[in-house]
């Protein structure tokens, strides 16, 4: 993990942010103490399709099915 002084990235920020790859980061500091941290963008990768899933998962049995059920349904009403 690299660190960097505040007053050095304030001066070097577009050198600092090109030179990070995916998944890195740097910890900014400002008189021996970390006070940031700078991150390099990772895009999230697009969503699975559905169909993706086919076949991998199975219905509950009946007498498990209940447990999904609310049973009180006070604590899913909406608030005022």
């Amino acid at each position: 993990m690299q660190t960097v002084t505040l007053s050095d990235a304030q001066a070097r920020l577009s050198d600092i942010v090109g030179q990070l790859y995916p998944g890195e980061e740097i910890i900014l500091t400002q008189d021996e103490k970390p006070v940031a941290r700078l991150l390099a963008f990772s895009p999230s990768r697009p969503p699975r399709p559905l169909s993706e899933f086919a076949g991998r998962f199975r219905p509950l049995p009946e007498a498990e099915q209940d447990v999904l059920k609310p049973h009180d349904r006070d604590w899913c009403e909406p608030l005022p």
